[in-house]
Formats: C-alpha cells, sequence, structure tokens
C-alpha cells in the first residue's frame, strides 16, 4: 500500500470514530444526568432523570419506616418468646435495599459467640405489651447450628 492509500484508510478509520458515540462509564454513587421523577425505593441510582429538591429529602420519619437504630443490640426471640440473638449489623446492597440481618448467637455474654446473617424477611418487628421485639421462627439451636457469617473486610 502507498504513502497516500495509508493515509485515506487512517482518515476512513478516524471519521468512523468521530461519529459512533463515546463509551461514559457511569459511578454508581453518582446520580445520572438528565434524571427526574422520585423512582421506587431502591431504584434512585438506575433512574435515568435527576431527583429534584423535594424529592431527595426526607423530612420526617415514615410511619412504614424503622431506623438502624432501632435495629442494633436489639434481642430477637424464636419460638415459645426464647431469645435466640441479638442484631449486630445490617446488610445493604448498592441500591440501599436492606438485604439481610446478622445475629450474634449462641455464647454466654459474647464469649463463644458467633455472628449468623439472615435474610431480613425473615425477622418480623412485633409490639407486644408496650415492648417492641424482633422475632424469628427459628429456635436458638437452629441458628447456633447454621453457618457463621464471613466478612468481606
Amino acid at each position: 500500500m502507498n504513502h497516500s492509500g495509508l493515509t485515506a484508510s487512517v482518515l476512513c478509520v478516524m471519521a468512523a470514530g468521530a461519529t459512533a458515540p463515546a463509551l461514559v462509564q457511569v459511578n454508581p454513587f453518582r446520580a445520572s444526568p438528565g434524571q427526574g421523577s422520585a423512582p421506587p425505593a431502591g431504584t434512585l441510582r438506575e433512574s435515568p432523570a435527576p431527583t429534584g429538591p423535594g424529592l431527595l429529602y426526607i423530612p420526617e420519619q415514615p410511619g412504614n419506616a424503622l431506623l438502624v437504630t432501632e435495629f442494633l443490640g436489639r434481642a430477637v426471640y424464636g419460638p415459645g418468646k426464647q431469645k435466640v440473638g441479638t442484631v449486630t449489623n445490617l446488610l445493604v446492597d448498592t441500591t440501599g435495599r436492606v438485604i439481610g440481618v446478622v445475629l450474634e448467637v449462641g455464647g454466654v455474654l459474647g464469649i463463644g459467640a458467633k455472628e449468623v446473617a439472615i435474610s431480613f424477611e425473615a425477622l418480623y418487628p412485633v409490639r407486644e405489651d408496650d415492648q417492641e421485639a424482633f422475632v424469628v421462627e427459628m429456635t436458638k439451636a437452629q441458628l447456633t447450628a447454621a453457618p457463621a457469617f464471613k466478612r468481606s473486610r
């Protein structure tokens, strides 16, 4: 191929590249440009339009929402109102959805205890005798026999 043929080939490739759309990396921790109305819970970061100021802030705790502090350190009871563990952490995915609850089970005064993670849907908040509690449909023996939760860091 002569010099002018090579130049023409390079110009063709450059021209084709100039008309192709640019690939943009999306940062999951920033809202994408062009977002608009409030998306369903857990989909804010995937929404194609920006959220308005009125949709971004929550001025008051909704009646159907609990704070993390209402979970942490709280006792969990199983069948027969037997204490089966204590909530030590919550597992939250990148969309903000709580997917699991980490419980400390077994042991006495934290000695010999282990952490076990269960599905968030397996934990039920209840109110009985003006006391708030969490209930699971698992016994202390079942939770103690469950595999230990492994933290990634």
